[in-house]
């Protein structure tokens, strides 16, 4: 029985805990011995526990360069000598550095003792809208981690190609799996059932509904969906918009709101457990991100035939074809966003075609049991 050590950063749900917990829960327990290791107290240690998978809590991650990265990889290293994996699997940008400098360290001290590193990032954080000085902090932590992984795992290759455009590996080195959905699994609501569930009262449940799941971060680029809802309020009658997640920036999109006057237009709905079911409820799915890998709210929105329309960005471009399967734009221009989301909301035809194209490719390309079995190649 091969044994696995698996160490994120943070545990609350986001697209990296997604992909964790869909992988380790589609692992066969007769074949690999399973340990989840996480910061914080989210809501991935609840879903490990109910599915029967060990974890553990690394209580000093820290995104800051300080005393807390010293003691995460004291943690880290002592979670190695106890563990003793045969595999060593990494989860987003501070974990894979600390975890790669712990892994060597326990490859030095322990010499007969090697476990395969691997590294997954789902978007390169050097990528995200940072000042200039820390992106070049995460793109030199990527460039002097490296040599410590064996296998670095992106989602989309667009990454792939960014990783080796900045010199961080070769293109051995990196490996391209795309996220996968579970389809006999995932069930969405029934559309009447969903709308009535989100918008609660029946005077709404007719409205045009379009709709994003998010967390309120800076990376979605919220804000730019929100201004083009003012532009689009006057041109398509009783539209709404409703955002499920929550995080940091809800403070600011709710001065947004006000300042746009959408209150009976824009709704934050806060969070809410597998919000993908709610999806049906939807006449159109939107995602304005500034910076992503692959999305899984996007793959899902494809499962739930949505129309979609999506910034033309990393990962996205591989799902979405535009004008086939979505429509494609390019990030923070919220008068193109707006065009894009009237054009799918008053062309009928097209909404249709492109959802029923999009459901026939999630099918097709992005299924779970691909993402399993590429992935446990990597651990021969």
């Amino acid at each position: 029985m091969r044994k696995l050590l698996f160490i994120i950063t943070k545990s609350e749900m986001g697209g990296a805990q997604r992909f964790l917990y869909e992988l380790v829960t589609h692992l066969d327990v007769q074949k690999y011995d399973i340990l989840v290791a996480a910061g914080g107290h989210g809501e991935l240690f609840e879903k490990l526990e109910s599915s029967g998978i060990k974890s553990a809590r690394i209580r000093h991650f820290s995104n800051i360069p300080g005393i807390k990265n010293l003691l995460a990889f004291l943690e880290i290293l002592r979670a190695i000598i106890k563990a003793k994996p045969d595999i060593l699997y990494l989860l987003s940008s501070e974990a894979g550095f600390t975890g790669s400098l712990a892994g060597k360290f326990y490859r030095l001290i322990f010499w007969r003792k090697k476990p395969k590193i691997i590294y997954r990032i789902g978007g390169w954080a050097f990528k995200e809208p940072r000042n200039f000085i820390l992106k070049m902090v995460y793109l030199w932590a990527e460039k002097i981690s490296a040599p410590f992984k064996d296998i670095i795992v992106v989602n989309s290759e667009f990454d792939a190609r960014l990783g080796i455009k900045h010199h961080i590996a070769t293109r051995e080195k990196i490996i391209t799996i795309y996220n996968g959905l579970d389809f006999e699994k995932i069930k969405f609501l029934p559309r009447e059932t969903a709308r009535q569930l989100l918008l609660r009262t029946k005077a709404s449940v007719s409205a045009p509904l379009i709709g994003t799941i998010a967390n309120l971060y800076k990376n979605k680029g919220l804000e730019y969906l929100i201004e083009a809802m003012s532009k689009i309020k006057g041109q398509i009658s009783n539209v709404m918009l409703l955002i499920i997640g929550e995080g940091p920036e809800r403070e600011k999109l709710e001065k947004l709101i006000e300042k746009y006057e959408l209150e009976n237009t824009v709704h934050l709905a806060g969070s809410i457990p597998d919000a993908f079911q709610f999806l049906k409820a939807f006449d159109l799915f939107v995602l304005p991100s500034v910076k992503e890998g692959q999305p899984w709210a996007v793959l899902e929105a494809m499962a739930a035939a949505r129309p979609i329309v999506a910034t033309n960005i990393a990962g996205i471009a591989e799902m979405i074809e535009n004008e086939k399967t979505g429509l494609l734009v390019e990030p923070t221009d919220p008068a193109y966003l707006a065009e894009a989301i009237e054009k799918m909301m008053t062309h009928p035809s097209l909404a249709h075609e492109c959802a029923q194209n999009a459901l026939e490719i999630v099918k097709d390309k992005f299924d779970v049991a691909e993402m399993v079995k590429k992935n446990e190649e990597l651990f021969l």
